[in-house]
């Protein structure tokens, strides 16, 4: 007689959707809440509008401006190389992410020339970050 298992359908359906997360976890995924941050870049919408528009649109910012950029870059930094450029897509919103744009249209400051800027931000003037392909900008980021 083969023995019973004391395992209930329960635990092993626990187990397995554990491992498929753990999995996912670890995966190429880079969609917000997978292998983004739900707001990924959201940091770095306050150091894009006053590269932007400036403060005699916006008003003096909350911290220099130089602080903006380090904590924009150091939110960049810590995303996975590889999703670099779809966290920028998130950002800058567009056809890819119309509903997920953390650029926000100001007075005086329109969102359009916030995008424009926010291209920049992995280039060496900017963060000087590694993206896709081990590039220091993002392909294709007309299309956003």
């Amino acid at each position: 007689m083969a023995p019973k298992s004391n395992c209930s359908p329960l635990l092993l359906a626990a187990l397995l959707v554990s491992i498929f997360a753990a999995a996912a976890a670890t995966g190429d995924y880079c969609y917000a809440g997978m292998g983004l941050p739900n707001l990924p870049l959201q940091g770095c919408r306050e150091y894009v509008a006053y590269q932007t528009c400036g403060a005699g649109i916006l008003g003096e910012p909350s911290v220099p401006v130089e602080t903006l950029k380090q904590q924009c870059c150091l939110e960049f930094s810590q995303i996975r190389q590889h999703c670099r450029c779809e966290a920028l897509r998130y950002l800058m919103g567009g056809t890819s992410h119309p509903h997920a744009s953390i650029l926000v249209a100001l007075p005086g400051c329109p969102t359009e020339p916030q995008r424009d800027f926010a291209r920049m931000l992995p280039t060496p003037a900017q963060c000087n970050l590694m993206t896709d392909y081990n590039a220091k900008y993002c392909l294709a980021m007309d299309e956003v």
